[in-house]
């Protein structure tokens, strides 16, 4: 069996509704009827039948009978009088009901034994239904005669038919309400998700450049946005994956360019071979460092890179990174000038940290000019161990700023490959300091120098 779609899940249960609402219009207004009209009147006929009772006891026959006269003729209610209650069941005393008797034999029983019957039937020599009372005149526990009151129930049917036809006229505006509402009401919910079944198709194929276009903000307009989201995002990642994909391509077809020009000079006797092999040492070495980056931020950008975190006094990590770049700093005869405090203690990976200041520290020292001077400070603020490095190089461009930290983003391509980096260096840092929970921050212009502020959380000692 096919599934339901949406649109008909939605229709099916207004039309469900609507079948309902006119089920209980219905009996409501059966009910109305039976208990606001059919009673009344049978109470009213009743209350009739006691004044003639108390009348035909009170009153001489003449005064009776006028007063028969002119109930039949200043109401709706028809009387019958006889004092043969034998005759209500033989048709008589009027032809109008010659075709049945007017009340069964149980009924004349009844009226034999002295009880007031009260009953609705229809009446075959009238052709409508009639609301009946017949009202039993005992003497000396002997039935003398026999009062039968009655009223058409047509009267009662014309008395209801303005609040019928109101009702029927509800219905049938509710039910084109319905209709109306139901199709904008479904429009309004099917249309969005069969755009968002278009929109999803086209993404599980590899579009990711499809948006929902978004009214509103009930429950489905939220999902949509949630999908442009989603959609944004994805197309933001195979941008970057194709980026990627070219920027690594190029990075490794590069060496091999220079690897197969430097092959085909050697073999023609153009470079001697010590050339050959110099340029092969150093285009290996930058394919092994630019797999290791690789390898180094595909590890950090998981979830599951474990960061082994213990008490580093960061002042002294300083210093032995600096250290190792003594000899550099001496061959361009660079100043640096360092402000440490020795109580900053963070909470981090050592290993990691060192990364990261070594890469600070190489960029500074690359990018600066002989004869400058390079700061670096350590100081505690607040929860925070602050880690500064001011340079006085090339500085960066400050449309490039933002970017700095993309994979392979480069300011000036050509010296980028002439200083041996692989675009890396500084994504791999962003990853090392948000392992961390810290910040980094890069201030710089053109000509004057860069300062990079990182913050580390301090270690809390129990």
């Amino acid at each position: 069996m096919k599934p339901l779609s949406i649109r008909n899940k939605i229709w099916l249960t207004i039309i469900s509704v609507s079948v309902l609402t006119i089920i209980l219009v219905v009996v409501v207004s059966y009910y109305l009827y039976q208990t606001l009209y059919i009673e009344k009147q049978t109470e009213t006929l009743l209350k009739q039948g006691q004044v003639l009772e108390q009348s035909y006891y009170e009153n001489n026959p003449e005064n009776f009978s006028k007063e028969l006269d002119w109930l039949d003729e200043s109401s709706d209610t028809s009387v019958i009088f006889t004092d043969d209650p034998m005759l209500l069941a033989s048709g008589a005393p009027f032809d109008s009901f010659a075709e049945e008797n007017l009340i069964t034999f149980s009924e004349r029983q009844d009226l034999l034994k002295g009880k007031t019957l009260t009953f609705t039937k229809y009446h075959t020599g009238l052709d409508q239904e009639i609301s009946a009372v017949v009202i039993p005149l005992s003497v000396e526990d002997r039935l003398e005669a026999v009062i039968f009151l009655y009223i058409p129930l047509t009267a009662i049917a014309e008395a209801f038919e303005p609040i019928r036809n109101f009702l029927i006229v509800g219905v049938f505006l509710v039910v084109i309400l319905l209709i109306v509402v139901g199709t904008k009401m479904t429009n309004r919910i099917v249309q969005p998700i069969k755009q968002m079944e278009r929109v999803a198709k086209d993404i599980a194929q590899g579009d990711f450049s499809k948006r929902l276009s978004i009214k509103g903000k009930d429950e489905i307009a939220s999902l949509g946005r949630s999908i442009n989201t989603m959609s944004s995002n994805l197309d933001e990642v195979d941008r970057n994956r194709r980026e990627f994909l070219g920027n690594v391509s190029h990075e490794l077809r590069t060496p091999i360019s220079y690897l197969k020009g430097y092959r085909e000079a050697l073999e023609e006797g153009i470079i001697p071979i010590e050339k050959f092999a110099e340029t092969v040492r150093k285009e290996t070495d930058r394919m092994e460092r630019l797999v290791h980056d690789l390898l180094d931020l595909a590890q950090l950008e998981g979830d599951s890179y474990p960061m082994n975190k213990e008490p580093v006094i960061l002042a002294e990590l300083v210093k032995e990174v600096l250290d190792r770049f003594r000899l550099k700093l001496n061959d361009k005869n660079l100043i640096a000038e360092v402000q440490l405090d020795e109580g900053v203690v963070v909470n981090g990976d050592y290993g990691r940290l060192d990364q990261v200041i070594d890469n600070l520290l190489s960029n500074a020292i690359k990018f600066s000019a002989n004869n400058r001077t390079i700061r670096i400070s350590v100081v505690e603020v607040k929860t925070m161990g602050i880690l500064k490095i001011e340079d006085e190089g090339v500085g960066i461009p400050e449309e490039d700023v933002p970017y700095i930290f993309e994979r392979f983003y480069r300011v000036e391509k050509a010296r980028t490959r002439k200083s041996g980096g692989t675009g890396l260096g500084l994504s791999i840092v962003q990853q090392i300091i948000n392992k961390h929970e810290g910040k980094i921050h890069i201030d710089s212009k053109r000509g004057k120098g860069t300062v990079v502020t990182v913050e580390i959380p301090l270690f809390h000692f129990n």
